[in-house]
């Protein structure tokens, strides 16, 4: 599904606070609206952030999101607006041309289960042929 995302990362030891341009990204949500594997979202942007940007480790990010393009809209003009108007802080703008989300692959829980469960079965045959070959 389709939705609309900004991020946002400020430092409790800095005066630069970044936001992300508004931009569609297709995730998976939950029947209740949930974004499923939004920690994600919000370590690509902190990634970027210190990585590329050599911004402080100490970042805290978070991701906003709207199904509605509108409501999406009005959220990013309204935190954008609190800190614009901050003097006390400075607030970067990152263009699409410098980060843009990339879409999250979700794994059903099952699959990582059984996964999971084939690894341990195959781990503990070898374990076993081991055993045998001392």
């Amino acid at each position: 599904m389709q939705v609309y995302m900004f991020g946002f990362a400020a430092s409790m030891t800095d005066s630069v606070c970044v936001m992300t341009e508004l931009q569609p990204v297709e995730v998976y949500l939950q029947s209740n609206g949930f974004l499923v594997d939004r920690s994600l979202y919000s370590l690509q942007l902190n990634n970027q952030l210190v990585n590329k940007k050599k911004l402080s480790e100490n970042l805290t990010c978070a991701v906003f999101f709207d199904k509605n393009k509108s409501k999406a809209e009005k959220r990013y003009q309204k935190v954008r607006k609190r800190y614009r108007e901050n003097s006390d802080l400075m607030l970067q703008i990152l263009g699409g041309d410098e980060f843009m989300f990339q879409p999250e692959e979700w794994v059903e829980p099952e699959e990582i289960i059984e996964n999971t469960e084939q690894t341990a079965i195959t781990e503990k045959k070898k374990g076993k042929k081991r055993k045998g070959k001392k």
